[in-house]
C-alpha cells in the first residue's frame, strides 16, 4: 500500500514547515551566541542542514510504514 500524493504532499509540507522554522531558531541562537555581524547564512546553513536531516528521516519513516501496512494486509489476507 502506498499513501496518496496529496497525503505524502501533506507530510512533507508540514515537515518542511516546522524543520525550516527549528533552523530560523537555531541559526538565531548560535549567531546571537557569537556575536558576529553577519548572520543570513548562519541561519541558512542551520535551515539546510535541519530541512535535510528531516526530509531525510521523514522518508524513510514514510517507506517504513508503507512497507508495515503492506505486510499486515498480507498476514491479515492469509488468516
Amino acid at each position: 500500500m502506498r499513501f496518496s500524493n496529496k497525503t505524502r504532499f501533506l507530510i512533507f509540507s508540514i515537515v518542511i514547515l516546522f524543520s525550516t522554522y527549528i533552523g530560523y531558531l537555531l541559526g538565531n541562537a548560535f549567531c546571537l551566541a557569537d556575536s558576529n555581524g553577519d548572520c543570513f547564512n548562519d541561519i541558512a546553513l542551520y535551515i539546510f542542514v535541519v530541512n535535510l536531516s528531516s526530509l531525510i528521516g521523514t522518508m524513510i519513516l514514510v517507506n517504513l510504514s508503507e512497507k508495515s501496512i503492506t505486510e499486515w494486509n498480507q498476514i491479515n489476507e492469509e488468516e
